[in-house]
């Protein structure tokens, strides 16, 4: 089983894609406030309980993140 979030903006490159997920990590040329802490907690409690964790571009455009169990 698996749900998926999807934003419809423009996606983000392979370079800031893969170290998404990181701790303190932010995408170059972000405009909003944040620390970088998001996603990787997400990983985390994802890891802790048995579950994985997926980010990367949809098909149609947008970002997505889809946690499987």
């Amino acid at each position: 089983q698996s749900f998926t979030v999807r934003d419809n903006g423009p996606g983000i490159s392979s370079d800031a894609l893969a170290r998404l997920g990181e701790r303190f990590y932010r995408p170059p040329g972000q405009d909003a406030t944040g620390s970088g802490l998001g996603l990787s907690i997400v990983k985390r409690i994802a890891t802790l309980h048995g579950m994985s964790v997926s980010l990367g571009n949809a098909p149609e455009g947008g970002f997505e993140v889809t946690v499987s169990w």
